[in-house]
């Protein structure tokens, strides 16, 4: 057994893999007892093939009953319950054991996927000294004249691909057959030979329906490496801060998959994003061309019938989209799979608290060494969160804390009590450090190196944030949720320290969310410079090894309820945030009215009165001119569509659509659903009306008094007369900055 002090005082290669074998793309499963490991060369991918000895990790109890295909039984140092790592002298011997363990329910530490088992036992690691720009990616995008690939006429009639969005090729429907389309992308897959594979969408869209398609036509999708066909799992669940997505996996042999429409889930951790769809992701990242074609999903048959070159153009435009969203999304997976003993895939669909699991195991096997268990979970309190003032308010400074509770475990030396040989810290330490690296090189390079070392100070501060959440994960073997209480007390007790400092300096906190505040600064005027010294004299006061950053100025900000508002830029820009003001559920129309209606209440002065704004809408709606797309809604199948008697509306709206589809419904005047594109100016306007008046209550908390608010939202209906409504005597608008 290795010196238990050598794991966390050599530097990386200790954590985060002992073997520097560079280069490697992927590795496979080869035959039971060995794996084939593919590294991309400037020449192109090498193949080689090493041993695989499959192990699990088990009990004394359970290592005692172990008989069939065992090769040898390592006893671990330490006491802690999983003490003896059972190798096997094939995979398929490992398969049966592995499966008769979890039937009778008995507790152990197996990894599913042969190629992180081999990383675990060498210490090597994929991508290691590969660049983004290095890799080959494919992006793949597929057109069809239906959403369901059982049904004959929805047939795939353009298939687009690229290779890092360079020269893109196009396989179309009206010159080849669906079946020779489906066999040209996978002779173009085998001679371009990608390590990656990436679609928006591409698990529960593009690979299903074209694996449908191809057996409707006996064509096998033989995209692997060895030339093997695609395969298809079961059902996961993909985790992406607080939302969770389900998607059919699958995996190509020596390649990855990777779907953008996941990952910039996983992105947009600050929740800013309307919309995961392709276009207006791209649009709201400032990723578009000004050239780029639009083609709406339900005009696709119509076009393709008649202005298929316009289609065509829309099809390479979306997988130019992809690999633009690739190249800003994907170098935080790709720098993370570095440090961990995963495939890219795997970490890429893979939660934070298995990544945490996935290091400290290997470190602890690295050097011989018993695992404890996962503690029975219990509640612990959470951040603190308070709304100090509700109204407008102009200017506003946020503040916060720079990973609050990593620090707070790094300067409290809080870790796990079953980290028996004090890996938990010292790793969280060495990854802080390496993201400070990273950060200074960021700051001091331009362009392509710059792009690279901010996906590498990315992928850290992913991780390093992952710490504190990992001691209450259910299933994490080092949990501790006595721990996790006093992160999260200690961290309770630094926000108020924050919010008390800046009251003392006279200014006004409005909003605090666990680990910083929003606040109006002392003088109107405010330089950012002025704030700066604020921050910095109030980090001052929380003593070594807490800091307080500045982390945004804002022109303006509407304080409605605890983590509902919304912020002016200064550059015009407004941000909502929170579900009152962000609903993806509701219709066009009312979801343009509360946006609008922010920015009125935030600049009066350029937009002009709210009270005419929310008119001017209920008037539209009152005489029948809104356009089809405004009054639909979207909605996603689920299992309980068709079996909720909630949902029976919906279900009988949408007749025979697939689980995971979307589809576009409205309220017609009968009251029952329909879909959209059944649409004959038969909405529901007093539905609509209500609705209206509904989102308007958002913005009740910023009146002072109920008549103020009647006057601005009055209740409208198909029946008003709006031309008396508007000439009704004018209030005097509400002034919302009022003293503050």
């Amino acid at each position: 057994m290795r010196d238990v002090t050598s794991v966390h005082n050599d530097g990386t290669t200790s954590f985060f893999g002992t073997d520097p074998l560079s280069r490697i793309v992927s590795i496979e499963r080869s035959g039971d007892r060995s794996v084939r490991l593919f590294r991309r060369t400037l020449s192109g991918v090498d193949e080689t093939t090493d041993t695989l000895s499959p192990w699990l990790v088990i009990s004394a109890d359970t290592a005692r009953t172990m008989r069939e295909g065992v090769i040898d039984i390592e006893v671990l140092q330490g006491s802690s319950l999983f003490s003896h790592r059972v190798r096997f002298d094939s995979w398929s011997a490992w398969q049966a054991a592995n499966r008769a363990l979890r039937d009778a329910n008995i507790p152990l530490i197996a990894f599913s996927s042969p190629a992180e088992q081999y990383l675990i036992d060498t210490g090597r690691g994929c991508f290691r000294d590969i660049q983004f720009d290095e890799l080959h990616r494919a992006q793949i995008d597929i057109e069809t004249l239906g959403l369901d690939p059982t049904i004959d006429e929805a047939r795939i009639v353009l298939i687009t691909a690229s290779i890092n969005g360079r020269e893109p090729v196009v396989f179309r429907g009206d010159h080849l057959s669906e079946a020779e389309m489906i066999d040209s992308l996978t002779s173009w897959i085998q001679l371009q030979d990608p390590d990656i594979i990436e679609g928006h969408n591409i698990f529960n869209f593009d690979l299903s329906y074209l694996a449908e398609r191809a057996r409707r036509f006996n064509v096998s999708l033989r995209w692997g490496r060895d030339r093997s066909p695609i395969r298809f799992g079961n059902e996961q669940r993909f985790k992406a801060g607080a939302r969770t997505i389900p998607f059919r996996s699958a995996y190509v042999y020596g390649r990855h998959i990777i779907d953008t429409y996941q990952q910039v889930q996983r992105y947009d951790t600050a929740g800013q994003l309307d919309s995961y769809a392709l276009k207006p992701v791209i649009s709201a990242l400032g990723l578009g061309r000004t050239d780029r074609t639009f083609v709406a999903g339900e005009r696709i048959a119509d076009v393709w019938e008649h202005d298929r070159q316009a289609l065509i153009r829309y099809a390479i435009d979306d997988v130019l989209d992809v690999n633009a969203l690739s190249e800003l999304i994907l170098p935080t997976e790709l720098y993370q799979t570095r440090i961990l003993p995963r495939s890219l895939q795997s970490s890429a669909t893979g939660g934070p608290g298995e990544k945490i699991n996935d290091m400290l195991v290997r470190a602890y096997l690295t050097v011989g060494h018993s695992i404890p268990g996962p503690a029975s979970p219990r509640e612990y309190p959470g951040g603190y969160t308070e709304i100090r003032a509700i109204g407008r308010f102009s200017p506003i400074v946020k503040c916060d804390v720079e990973s609050l509770y990593p620090s707070i475990m790094l300067t409290d030396q809080i870790s796990p009590a079953s980290d028996s040989l004090l890996v938990f810290l010292p790793m969280l330490r060495s990854l802080t450090e390496q993201r400070l690296h990273a950060k200074r090189a960021q700051q001091r390079t331009t362009g392509v190196d710059q792009a690279r070392w901010n996906g590498i100070q990315s992928s850290y501060k992913v991780l390093i944030n992952s710490f504190y959440g990992y001691l209450g994960y259910g299933r994490a073997y080092f949990s501790d949720y006595d721990a996790a209480r006093r992160v999260t007390l200690r961290g309770q007790a630094i926000v108020q320290q924050i919010v008390d400092e800046l009251e003392a300096r006279g200014a006004l906190p409005i909003e605090i969310d666990t680990d910083g505040v929003f606040f109006q600064p002392v003088n109107n005027d405010s330089t950012h410079q002025d704030e700066l010294a604020l921050i910095d004299d109030v980090s001052a006061a929380l003593g070594t090894g807490i800091r307080l950053a500045h982390d945004g100025r804002y022109q303006g900000m509407l304080s409605l309820k605890l983590k509902n508002y919304a912020l002016l830029e200064y550059d015009g820009r407004v941000i909502l945030k929170g579900s009152s003001l962000r609903s993806r559920r509701e219709e066009l129309v009312l979801r343009r009215f509360v946006r609008d209606a922010v920015s009125r209440l935030l600049q009066p002065e350029l937009y002009g009165p709210v009270r005419d704004y929310y008119l001017d809408v209920a008037e539209r709606i009152v005489t029948g001119q809104l356009g089809s797309d405004e009054i639909g809604r979207s909605e996603t199948v689920t299992d309980q569509t068709h079996t909720s008697d909630s949902n029976r509306r919906l279900a009988n709206a949408i007749g025979e659509q697939r689980v995971g589809e979307r589809v576009q419904i409205y309220q017609r005047n009968d009251g029952n659903l329909a879909l959209i594109s059944t649409y004959n100016d038969d909405e529901d306007r007093n539905y609509l009306l209500k609705r209206l008046r509904d989102m308007a209550e958002r913005f009740r908390p910023l009146y002072p008094t109920q008549a103020e608010f009647e006057h601005t939202f009055p209740v409208v209906s198909s029946r008003t007369d709006m031309e008396a409504l508007r000439e009704t005597r004018q209030a005097v608008q509400l002034d919302m900055f009022g003293d503050n």
